[in-house]
C-alpha cells in the first residue's frame, strides 16, 4: 500500500467532541477515518446506534479503521473496557479495518512479550471478518523489534498489516528511522511477496516525519495532529491551532471565508494530509522522496539514516 494517512478521532485529549469531529468526516465523505469503538462504546444508546447507521454508510465510500480503545481506556483509567465489550462493538460497527486489543508495556515486565502476543491471538478471534491488524509495542526500540522479530517468525500469516507506535520507536528522529526501516527488512524477508506487507505507524502525523518514515519503508499512519494543530504546508511545520492565518494558506479551504475558524482549521488540515500523501506517493513513484527529504532533513541526517 502507498503512503496513506488516516485522521485518528479520540474522546482523550481532544477539545472538540467525538461525534462533532466524526460527523465532519461525514459531511465532507473524507476517504478515511481511524477512530476508537471505546469512544462509540459508551455513548448514550440512542446516539450510539444513529452513529452505527451513520458509520454503515460513510463506510460505502470510504475506509474505517476501528481502533481497539485500548489508548483511551488507559489514559481515563477506565477500567470497564474489556476485549468482550470490544467484541461486541466489533459485531455492530462496519468497518474495514481493526486492530487487535493491545497490551501496553511495563517496565520489569518480565512476561510482556508472552502476554502481548497472547492478546493478539485472542484478538483475531473476536471477529471473523478481514482486516486484522495486530498491534506490537515494545518498552525501548530493541525491545519492540525483538517482539515483531518472534511474531514474525512465529506468526507469518498474521504478518500482511502490522503496526507499531511511534513513541515506541525511540526518543529522537534517527532513532526511530533505524528501528522502522530495522522492523522493515524483519517483514519483507527474503520472499518477495513480503514486500506487500502494510507496516502502520501509530501516533505518527507531523508532516517531517511522514515524509521520514515513508522513506524507511512504513505504509500506514494515523494521529491526532490534526485536530491539536495547524498544519504550514509551505514549511511542512505544526503551528498552534489559532495561527492559521499566519501560515498564509491560499488552499480551497483557506480561501472559502464562510465557515467558522475550527471547521476550516480542521478541514485545512485534512486537505493538507490528503494532498501530501498523494505527494509523497508520486515521488516514491519516481525514486525522488530522497530529494525532497534532503530539503527538509539535510545530506548529512540523510546519509547517517540511510546506514540502517
Amino acid at each position: 500500500m502507498a503512503p496513506t494517512y488516516f485522521p485518528a478521532i479520540s474522546s482523550y485529549g481532544v477539545k472538540y467532541s467525538f461525534i462533532s469531529l466524526i460527523r465532519l468526516f461525514f459531511t465532507y465523505s473524507y476517504p478515511r477515518v481511524l477512530f476508537s469503538a471505546y469512544d462509540l462504546h459508551f455513548l448514550p444508546s440512542k446516539t450510539r446506534m444513529k452513529l452505527y447507521e451513520e458509520i454503515k454508510e460513510y463506510s460505502k465510500e470510504s475506509i474505517v479503521f476501528l481502533d481497539s480503545g485500548v489508548y483511551e481506556g488507559y489514559w481515563k483509567a477506565d477500567k470497564r473496557w474489556f476485549p468482550s465489550l470490544y467484541k461486541e462493538s466489533l459485531a455492530r460497527i462496519e468497518f474495514d479495518l481493526y486492530s487487535s486489543f493491545d497490551v501496553l508495556p511495563r517496565r520489569n515486565s518480565e512476561d510482556f512479550a508472552k502476554r502481548a502476543i497472547d492478546s493478539i491471538l485472542a484478538s483475531k478471534i473476536l471477529s471473523d471478518r478481514p482486516g486484522f491488524v495486530p498491534i506490537l509495542h515494545g518498552i525501548s526500540p530493541d525491545r519492540l523489534i525483538f517482539l515483531v522479530d518472534d511474531f514474525v517468525r512465529k506468526y507469518p500469516d498474521l504478518c500482511d498489516f502490522i503496526a507499531v507506535a511511534e513513541r515506541d520507536c525511540g526518543d529522537d528522529v534517527v532513532e526511530r528511522a533505524h528501528t522502522i526501516c530495522r522492523i522493515r527488512n524483519l517483514l519483507d524477508g527474503e520472499d518477495v511477496a513480503n514486500r506487500k506487507r502494510i507496516l502502520h505507524v501509530l501516533g505518527c502525523g507531523n508532516p517531517i516525519s511522514l515524509l521520514l518514515l515513508s522513506y524507511c519503508g512504513a505504509n500506514t499512519f494515523d494521529s491526532l495532529d490534526w485536530i491539536k494543530h495547524v498544519i504550514d504546508p509551505k514549511r511542512l511545520g505544526v503551528s498552534d491551532f489559532s495561527h492559521l492565518k499566519l501560515t498564509e494558506c491560499n488552499c480551497t479551504v483557506c480561501a472559502d471565508a464562510k465557515r467558522p475558524y475550527i471547521e476550516t482549521a480542521l478541514l485545512h488540515n485534512l486537505l493538507f494530509y490528503q494532498n501530501y500523501m498523494i505527494q509523497i506517493q508520486n515521488l516514491i513513484k519516481e525514486n525522488e522522496l530522497s530529494r525532497l527529504l534532503e530539503r527538509y532533513v539535510g545530506q548529512d541526517m540523510l546519509q547517517e539514516i540511510s546506514k540502517a
